[in-house]
């Protein structure tokens, strides 16, 4: 009795026997040895659990992907239908920013756009026909007149003319009289805008744009103008529909609210994204054609003058040159030219590639 009254009554005895339960309660409560695959399973699991979603990011990233691919790839083979595409939302950001209350007048003005682009096309195609005959014959060598094919070039000649004066009168009947003009009174900004992106875009008009770069006589593209035209025209294009996207978008006042976020977005896409994308490729090829030139330097006036501005090649003037390490001068395209089918200069026959 005194003893166990001793053990109560004295506090380190107390805290021996305090110790001793909860040393029994804590070692019956958590384990001592925890298994080392439990562990490894427990941090498997923390890292599936924070990877799923990462992965489910992936896979739908891949898909998206995948479907941008498919959907370019069919745009590149409809390029006539993604020309007419590129037009008509550049026409319309027009409507909203000139003028937002006639809708129709992009309409109108495509339409008149397309039919003059066509009548000049025909009117040029009829006045180059130099020794034009209704025949065919059977093969080049042979003289024999083919009855049946004669007769139907002669056929659709005459459609095609029969169209030409139809669409021509039409044009004078629409856009001469006043009911055809109640809903086409477009401003002059207007029309010189949405003609100049006409003649960027249409295809006809590209064709003619090395020509009218040729005869700006511009000696920094070294005649490079068959390359350089499209990669203008694509830039121009797209730079002149982005801006006209950020002034709709930010400046178009109650257009905006009439759904022309859809139209801004569309045009972002196919106008600019596609245009920058497809002017990337033809930059491609202009730049590699232009590095076969990139080691030859340019050849300065006092060099010129020594040598009285005469290509060897194509014995032309020449204002702008580029010199070989032979020390010999020739027009860009011409070196170009001659590098294509062999690494030689032309005058010396000195290897260049070394």
């Amino acid at each position: 009795m005194l003893f166990r009254a001793a053990a109560f009554s004295s506090p380190s005895l107390g805290r021996c026997a305090c110790h001793t339960r909860d040393s029994r309660r804590r070692a019956y409560d958590v384990p001592l040895f925890v298994p080392e695959c439990c562990v490894v399973d427990e941090c498997t699991d923390a890292r599936a659990t924070t990877m799923e979603p990462l992965s489910l990011l992936r896979s739908q990233w891949q898909v998206l992907e995948s479907f941008r691919d498919r959907l370019e790839g069919v745009v590149q083979r409809c390029e006539g239908m993604l020309l007419l595409l590129n037009q008509v939302l550049f026409f319309m950001l027009c409507d909203r920013w000139f003028c937002p209350d006639d809708r129709l007048t992009g309409l109108y003005s495509l339409l008149f756009y397309n039919i003059l682009c066509y009548l000049c096309h025909y009117a040029a195609n009829v006045l180059s026909l130099r020794d034009y005959t209704p025949y065919v014959h059977v093969s080049d060598q042979s003289k024999v007149r083919h009855l049946a094919m004669s007769v139907t070039k002669v056929v659709l000649d005459l459609t095609k003319g029969v169209t030409f004066v139809i669409t021509g009168v039409f044009m004078l009947l629409v856009f001469g009289l006043e009911q055809g003009l109640e809903h086409f009174s477009p401003s002059w900004p207007y029309l010189a805008l949405t003609a100049a992106y006409f003649a960027l875009t249409e295809r006809a008009c590209q064709e003619r744009l090395p020509s009218v770069l040729g005869w700006l006589q511009l000696e920094s593209l070294e005649n490079l103008e068959p390359l350089w035209a499209p990669v203008l025209s694509r830039l121009a294009s797209s730079l002149a529909t982005l801006l006209l996207v950020v002034a709709v978008s930010f400046w178009g006042g109650d257009g905006v609210r009439g759904g022309a976020w859809g139209l801004c977005l569309l045009a972002s896409y196919f106008n600019v994204y596609l245009g920058l994308k497809a002017m990337d490729r033809h930059l491609k090829v202009l730049l590699q054609e232009r590095a076969r030139l990139g080691r030859f330097r340019f050849a300065t006036r006092q060099e010129l003058k020594g040598l009285d501005d005469v290509c060897p090649v194509c014995l032309q003037r020449m204002s702008l040159a580029r010199v070989t390490p032979c020390r010999h001068m020739f027009h860009g395209d011409c070196l170009r030219r001659s590098l294509k089918d062999r690494s030689t200069c032309p005058m010396c026959k000195q290897e260049l590639w070394c």
